[in-house]
């Protein structure tokens, strides 16, 4: 049998006295040096918190936190809802201004039913708008802590201090210190991550910066995955069972890129798009707006509106759930 005292505990003791001897003065300079970079860009320029693996996403997580609406509107999803539908028209049409755009590059339909019922719980709205296209069916791949992002939001200061320390990544907030910086005040660049009143991102209708490789690319190459419409389905359950109006507007191509999509792309758009019908037409709004033609100069590549344009599209949206309100018998 073995028996732990006498000369082991006193050699414990030595042992830990010297480790916080040598590790504390690293750490007194380490949180010295902290403290002065903090206080010299100030907090307001750091990086986002690592809440997923998606710098956007975690930059729109710290926008809501700083954000004193309470939504009965919100607009979710990726890129296509953070750019396309604008703010302007949306508070217009449902005349509320308690609307908020939780949008975020590359956001697919199974993570924004995630965040939306998250959202839900810490608040009830009475509209949900999603802009989607085919790429947002693709599978989903980000990391996203969620319990981290209730605790932000919900002020709960001691789950949110565990929640940094657990996922304390130094080499993320090195790496976008600059970053951070340049997507805030980007403004002519795709990137540009500088919010509206409500949560939008809007594209300069003059002098944005287009890539030839984006301007053409029409994004049908994806391969969507079965799931992410059944997480579609999941949404419109979701706001079917919670009394929730639920609204799918579809974003269109440009002009100069329909005209050449091939057979197959056309057959694989058309399935895509009746397969959207099918899960949201019955209790909710669906519109394709593909059903008409847009000119390339509201866009700055395939897919992606300018300011412009992103007026004209939402407006046509709502326009055609007015009709299609009025044919209802």
């Amino acid at each position: 049998m073995f028996r732990f005292g006498g000369k082991s505990q006193l050699s414990m003791k030595k042992f830990i006295i010297k480790t916080l001897r040598f590790l504390i003065p690293p750490l007194v300079i380490l949180g010295i040096g902290l403290f002065i970079y903090v206080h010299t860009i100030g907090i307001e320029n750091l990086p986002a918190l690592n809440f997923s693996s998606s710098y956007s996403y975690n930059e729109k997580i710290r926008f809501l936190k700083n954000n004193s609406i309470t939504p009965e509107v919100i607009a979710v999803g990726s890129s296509m809802t953070l750019n396309n539908l604008s703010s302007e028209v949306v508070t217009k049409e449902f005349q509320n201004n308690n609307y908020l755009n939780v949008s975020s590059w590359g956001v697919k339909t199974s993570e924004g039913y995630k965040l939306l019922k998250s959202l839900y719980d810490l608040n009830e709205f009475k509209q949900v708008i999603s802009v989607v296209n085919i790429g947002d069916f693709t599978k989903a791949s980000k990391k996203i802590d969620y319990n981290f992002i209730h605790h932000y939001l919900t002020n709960d200061d001691l789950k949110t201090t565990y929640s940094i320390a657990r996922n304390f990544d130094l080499h993320y907030y090195l790496k976008n210190i600059d970053y951070a910086n340049y997507v805030r005040n980007c403004n002519k660049d795709y990137d540009y991550l500088n919010y509206d009143d409500y949560g939008m991102v809007k594209f300069s209708t003059h002098g944005f910066n287009i890539k030839d490789e984006r301007w053409k690319n029409n994004r049908l190459d994806k391969v969507p995955d079965i799931a992410e419409y059944s997480y579609l389905d999941s949404i419109a359950n979701f706001c079917t069972k919670n009394n929730i109006e639920y609204y799918v507007f579809h974003s269109p191509h440009r002009m100069g890129l329909i005209q050449e999509l091939n057979t197959q792309e056309n057959e694989k758009f058309d399935s895509h798009l009746k397969k959207i019908d099918r899960i949201v037409s019955p209790k909710h709004y669906f519109v394709n707006a593909n059903d008409t033609t847009w000119h390339d100069a509201l866009f700055v590549d395939g897919i992606h509106f300018n300011e412009t344009g992103a007026k004209l599209f939402t407006q046509y949206c709502f326009d055609r759930v007015k009709y299609a309100a009025q044919q209802k018998p």
